[in-house]
């Protein structure tokens, strides 16, 4: 794997479910974004398994909802800056 931009505690309240449904959805991200040998970005987070260990999980940004793939690309773009206060809370719609 190659470049690392952490993603630090990243929330998204995704408003267009809350309309469509009347229900509550929330992406949580917590993790680092690598590329692949393949140009590919990878998500990349940790969670605790059935066990109570702690494990790795990777996801392609690609195959991430397209709400959650924007908020990735608006927070890579801001590096350098003060990207921890300036993309913690989004709505989903501020995203699309």
């Amino acid at each position: 794997m190659g470049k690392k931009i952490k993603v630090v505690c990243g929330l998204i309240y995704d408003d267009e479910f809350h309309a469509r449904t009347g229900g509550n959805r929330f992406y949580h991200l917590n993790g680092d974004i690598e590329t692949n040998t393949d140009g590919e970005q990878v998500y990349i987070c940790t969670r605790q398994n059935q066990e109570g260990k702690s494990e790795d999980v990777r996801e392609l940004v690609s195959n991430l909802p397209k709400v959650v793939q924007r908020f990735i690309e608006l927070y890579a773009q801001s590096v350098g800056s003060d990207r921890n206060a300036k993309y913690i809370g989004k709505h989903s719609s501020e995203l699309v």
